[in-house]
Order: structure tokens, then C-alpha cells, then sequence
């Protein structure tokens, strides 16, 4: 069905409707704003509404949390595109005040049902197989997500894994796996979270991997020419960047250097392991062509890339078991099922800061399509003086990014949606490495 828009910024409500025990109240005519989010790093999607009321709802109902919210808003009357369907559970209430004698405001906060009934129950349970089987059948069994509609991406893991949940909710059990998960490239960058398409399970190099689905601009808007709505969909209102590089951050996560330290409490072997950026960088795929890294020597004259005290992890690791002959006789499918925490225990977190170094937030007309996981390419342009040979694209902004988290504003006649996008690497030419002289600069300046 196609898409007619006059206005990049328009909506159409088919429904919102407040679910209660006397029955189904129509809201449309009484939201001041719809705030729908979710992010890579939340597990469900969540969000807030606004309601002006003139009806007393408050003294009719409760909201004790049995409440529903559905919700189905497209772009225009009669598409499916840019559209969105769900049902939300409220929460709470909150921020309720009388603004006249006959009128009352309260915002009424909603989530998805299933992180309520993920709080009602724990996984006390024994699983053998691969980890993104263990998390199919947790939706399955535990949150009761229907084996037809598990929703989004779900990425193979490697190996064959035998744990005992140790006695946690649901999504946090699938949070705790996610944590453990490496893909077939070793990258333990798994992430557990829920879009507006629904619940995935799968590497941020698979994320960071796939196409873009909207390459957007920043140029003139709003000018309001005929048949020009849609080609403002993909115009940035504004943007901002939240992170560029905090070097302090990213040493201390690992990011440029560090060293995983194993002890087998079995063999009772200990084993340090010096890891660099490459050790997590080169087995996920990337966006661009350049690393967000920066290469630096110290006052010693040593890359930053091999200081391997800036982040120390200790943790029991498996490695050593592999060479046991005790092992191999007494405890053989250890060696098979067994976790690895070398491949994890210090890698993830470097992952994830070095994914975050580099992040900007956007805002754009409002565009359901625009959800965490999908990637987006921006033309982010050059301020300041130029050659007039020169392109008008800053490439150290520029590229494709990752959507990471995002947020649906819906107001009278005025749908926004604002991202936030992170890359692990840019459209720069080349690393960029310090000088000598700004090195002696440090040591010199009095």
C-alpha cells in the first residue's frame, strides 16, 4: 500500500485504547504525548503517556497495574508503512495534578508484559545446547512469547553448552547467557533486547554487518514543496554528538590494551593472557573502513596499544583442562560443554565501550522504521572553511551507524522520532597517531 504524506511530521492513530476491567476507554482525544523507547542495552520496549482528563478516570479506575495500553499508529490513514501494533501493560501513574476544577493530568508509564512476567517467576533449569536454543526456549517456555512470533534476529552461537540457571527471573537468565555467548567468528558481543520488530538475540558484528535503511541527510527542511514529505523523512532535523572519543573510558574498559589472568581451580594452572585492540576488534565485522582507535606512545615510548596493565581481569578459565590427563578421564565432557570465559570475560566490555565511544544523537521526523538494531548511513556535512574542491562530507562524522537506542514523540499533529546511533570505526582515511612533538610538548611547557 503506498505512503501519501503532506506533512513529513503526520500520523494516524487506528487505535489507542486503555484496556480495564469495565471495559475499553478510546484515549485518543485525551494524550497530550506518546513517549515509546528502547535501546539495544533494555531488554523490553517501554514508554509514557500523557493524559488531559475530564472524566474522572483515576476515580473509576485503579491503575493497580492490570491495565493495558494498545496501541496502533501508522505514517498515514489506510498504510502499512511506517506502522506499529502493540499491546503495552501500565505500570504506574504518576505526576498526577489538577490543572482547572474539571481537569486532571497524569502520566501513565508502560512496558511490555513480558518483563512483569519475567519478575513473577525464576529459571531453576538445566540446559544442553547451544546458548541461542536456550534462549528460544525460555521465551518459549518461561515468558510465553509464541514460537511464531519470536519477532526479530536470532544469531547461531558456537557450541554446545551445559549450565544450570542459577535460579534467575527469565530475562535476566537470558541476559546472563547473552553475557557468555560467542558467534562463530569468537565475538562475544551478544545482546538480548527488544525493537519495535520484537525480541532479538545476536552479535553487534552481525548488527553493524547489516545494510542501512535510510541514508539521511542534513540539509535545508521544512520548505513545504509540494511532493516533498517524503524526501524530508530522510532529512535530519538536528544532531548532536554525545560521545567522540574519551580516551580515559576506553582505557579503562580495555579497549586499547589489557590482560585476562585464568586460574583452573581443577589443574590449578594460572595463565596470563595480554589482549590488544585487534584481539576484539578483527573477529566482528564493521561499518566503515577505518577503527575508532587512536594510536599514542607514553612518556616510556610505548604504544598504548600495549600496556597491558591499563585493565586487568581475573577469572577462572578451561584452557588447561584440554592438556589434563586427569581431566580427560574423570570429567571428558567438560572439555566439550564447558564455558570459556577467556573468550568473554574481558573482550565484552571493551566491545561495548568501544562501540560507545563514538555516538551521536538525531532527530528526525517521526519514522517507526527507525528502531534499535537497523543501521542507518548519515552525510554529515563540513562546518567551517572549505576548498571549493573539497566534498561537503565530514568523514570523520560520517558513515553508516548503528541505530542504539530510540525515541518515538508523539504530540498533537507532530510525530518525532530521535536516535541515538554509536560506530566502531569511521570513513577517516588513516589510524591517527600522535607526534613526537606533542609528546615533548608535555615534557618541555613550563
Amino acid at each position: 500500500m503506498s505512503l501519501s504524506l503532506t506533512d513529513s511530521q503526520e500520523y494516524h492513530i487506528n487505535e489507542l485504547v486503555i484496556v480495564t476491567k469495565v471495559g475499553n476507554i478510546d484515549i485518543s482525544s485525551a494524550f497530550l504525548e506518546l513517549n515509546i523507547y528502547d535501546s539495544l542495552f533494555v531488554p523490553v520496549v517501554s514508554g509514557a503517556i500523557v493524559i488531559s482528563d475530564t472524566l474522572g478516570l483515576s476515580s473509576k479506575l485503579l491503575f493497580d497495574g492490570s491495565e493495558s495500553l494498545l496501541i496502533d499508529i501508522s505514517k498515514s490513514e489506510g498504510s502499512d508503512i511506517g506502522h506499529f501494533k502493540k499491546a503495552f501493560r501500565i505500570y504506574k501513574q504518576t505526576d498526577r495534578s489538577t490543572t482547572t476544577e474539571r481537569k486532571e493530568s497524569y502520566v501513565l508509564n508502560f512496558v511490555s508484559d513480558e518483563l512483569i512476567f519475567s519478575d513473577q517467576q525464576r529459571v531453576n533449569q538445566a540446559y544442553r545446547m547451544p546458548y541461542v536454543q536456550m534462549v528460544e526456549r525460555m521465551l518459549i517456555d518461561y515468558l510465553k512469547v509464541p514460537s511464531t512470533n519470536l519477532g526479530g534476529v536470532y544469531e547461531p552461537t558456537a557450541g554446545v553448552r551445559d549450565v544450570i540457571i542459577p535460579n534467575l527471573r527469565p530475562i535476566e537468565a537470558i541476559q546472563w547467557v547473552a553475557r557468555k555467548s560467542v558467534n562463530f567468528d569468537n565475538s562475544p558481543s551478544f545482546l538480548f533486547f527488544q525493537n519495535l520488530v520484537g525480541f532479538n538475540f545476536v552479535t553487534v558484528s552481525k548488527l553493524l554487518s547489516e545494510n542501512d535503511i535510510l541514508d539521511i541527510k542534513f540539509e535545508t527542511k521544512n520548505r513545504n514543496e509540494k511532493g516533498k514529505s517524503l524526501d524530508e523523512l530522510s532529512t535530519a532535523r538536528s544532531y548532536e554528538v554525545v560521545s567522540q572519543n574519551d580516551t580515559i573510558k576506553k582505557q579503562r574498559a580495555g579497549v586499547n590494551a589489557g590482560t585476562f589472568i585464568g586460574f583452573d581451580p581443577i589443574t590449578r594452572m594460572i595463565s596470563r593472557r595480554p589482549l590488544s585492540y585487534l584481539d576484539h576488534y578483527e573477529n566482528m565485522k564493521h561499518s566503515n573502513r577505518t577503527p575508532n582507535f587512536s594510536s599514542f606512545q607514553n612518556k616510556d615510548g610505548i604504544l598504548n596499544s600495549a600496556m597491558y596493565d591499563s585493565r586487568i581481569v581475573l577469572d577462572t578459565f578451561s584452557t588447561a583442562r584440554q592438556l589434563s590427563k586427569y581431566v580427560k578421564s574423570h570429567d571428558p565432557e567438560s572439555l566439550s560443554y564447558g564455558s570459556r570465559t577467556e573468550d568473554y570475560a574481558f573482550q565484552r566490555k571493551a566491545i561495548l565501550e568501544n562501540l560507545n565511544s563514538k555516538k551521536l544523537r538525531v532527530v528526525m521526523p517521526g519514522n517507526f522504521q527507525l528502531t534499535s538494531g537497523f543501521n542507518v548511513n548519515l552525510n554529515v556535512p563540513i562546518f567551517g572553511e572549505k576548498d571549493k574542491s573539497d566534498e561537503n562530507r565530514d568523514k570523520n562524522l560520517s558513515g553508516k551507524y548503528l541505530i542504539i537506542g530510540a525515541r518515538h514523540i508523539l504530540k498533537e499533529k507532530e510525530h518525532e522520532s530521535i536516535i541515538e546511533v554509536a560506530t566502531t570505526s569511521s570513513e577517516n582515511d588513516d589510524i591517527i597517531s600522535n607526534t613526537k612533538d606533542q609528546n615533548d610538548v608535555l615534557e618541555t611547557y613550563q
